[in-house]
């Protein structure tokens, strides 16, 4: 928690070397909690330390980061194991009813791991740490601006109810610069049809900089939103005008974020070679890559190690093909079976449990590639045109699982480049 790390040791055997200890969770608390492992450590050599813990929120990193970097405690090689929570709140569930406290959290954390154990142990990847950072604050920042905008788009209808409507949507971007200085500009909507016709298309070019191309077309589209709005009460006016000027000055704010959030991206990037093959790739661009490389990271991870296969009910090494699986898995673009008996699900639902952050990576990326790659275009056409409900968003999904296998093998195959020519160790 924010306060403290609740810990617990137990030795090779089932039997507690002690029981939870609390230690604050800052630096003077992790160098106790060092201390007291060492202690324990040092006698029982040889032995090696494993760390299981619940990823609550940001509180776990500092100290499994110190776990996994000390050198002190290198010689007994640090194994992390990073636990969802819901897993450990529904294993919970399955056992008789008992305490919830987190001393007791500690033994049912462990309760669960020598039960149900762990696929891969965390690592931290100190090369990707900064790409990820700024890529995932680049996210939140778009989610951000698209709920701003909806906010607004909600606000700008009480004010003037007919400026977006597309029959008669005076600007093509209701965000853009001169549309932006209609609604600073005007408190009132109905003040725009006192404007003469030839002064308000003069005042058009004016702020556009003569980018229409029929300047006329845009002010008499303003002087039929005027005229077709419904008309605001006078106690009302005041504070939409005011909503709208704060909320586009939020909006401004986002967007000079988000600018500057791609210009970091775009400077991570350049000190990261394994990249090149992606950003060379038609559509998808340095966000997009960044987001994506920020998540997977070390693609020869997901290919190396040992993999059970069901074929032949023992393990066996790791594919590629085995590692763009794990890629969208990892991101939830995977498919449960539904069977029981002689009962087969139909339609398997989308997993659930997954990596947000490149799922929604991946889903962008798909949305790009079906605009620029024919073979992704076609693709996409195709399960649009199958789908019965929801056919973009099925059809996109899917997009973005075929997507999967083309941004792993780009990020791969620049990842093995590199390890050739010697750049990466």
């Amino acid at each position: 928690s924010l306060d403290r790390l609740d810990v617990a040791l137990r030795g090779p055997t089932p039997e507690w070397l002690w029981g939870p200890r609390a230690y604050a969770n800052n630096w003077a608390g992790y160098q106790q909690l060092k201390q007291d492992l060492l202690e324990e450590l040092q006698r029982a050599r040889p032995v090696q330390l494993t760390a299981v813990g619940e990823s609550t929120g940001p509180y776990w990193w500092h100290a499994f980061y110190q776990l996994s970097h000390d050198a002190e405690l290198a010689p007994f090689d640090p194994q992390l194991a990073l636990l969802n929570p819901a897993h450990v709140k529904n294993y919970r569930k399955a056992l008789s009813e008992q305490d919830k406290t987190d001393p007791d959290d500690a033994r049912l954390i462990d309760h669960y791991y020598r039960a149900v154990g762990i696929k891969q142990p965390y690592q931290f990847a100190d090369r990707y740490l900064r790409l990820r950072t700024f890529s995932r604050a680049y996210a939140r920042v778009i989610h951000t601006l698209a709920a701003e905008k909806a906010y607004f788009l909600s606000v700008l209808y009480l004010w003037g109810s007919e400026y977006q409507r597309r029959a008669v949507q005076p600007f093509g971007d209701l965000f853009g610069a001169t549309s932006q200085f209609i609604l600073n500009e005007y408190a009132d909507i109905q003040a725009l049809t006192d404007i003469p016709l030839d002064e308000l298309t003069a005042l058009l070019v004016q702020r556009s900089h003569n980018t229409f191309r029929a300047p006329q077309d845009n002010a008499r589209k303003l002087h039929q939103v005027a005229q077709d709005s419904y008309p605001v009460p006078d106690a009302l006016r005041e504070a939409l005008y005011q909503v709208l000027q704060l909320t586009l000055t939020h909006i401004r704010l986002l967007t000079d974020n988000q600018q500057a959030y791609r210009r970091l991206l775009a400077t991570e990037l350049a000190a990261l070679p394994e990249a090149q093959r992606a950003l060379d790739f038609k559509g998808l661009g340095p966000v997009l890559v960044a987001g994506c490389l920020a998540e997977i990271q070390d693609t020869t991870r997901f290919t190396t190690g040992v993999k059970f296969d069901r074929r032949t009910q023992r393990d066996r090494p790791r594919t590629y093909r085995d590692g763009q699986a794990a890629v969208a898995k990892l991101a939830g673009l995977w498919w449960p079976k539904q069977d029981s008996g002689r009962v087969q699900g139909l339609q398997p639902r989308l997993a659930r449990e997954r990596n947000p952050y490149l799922r929604f990576w991946l889903v962008q990326s798909a949305y790009t590639l079906q605009r620029y790659q024919p073979e992704y275009q076609s693709f996409y056409q195709k399960k649009y045109r199958e789908a019965h409900d929801h056919p973009h968003r099925r059809a996109l999904i899917l997009t973005a699982r075929k997507a999967t296998r083309l941004i792993f093998a780009l990020l791969h195959k620049g990842r093995v480049a590199c390890l050739e020519e010697g750049i990466l160790t």
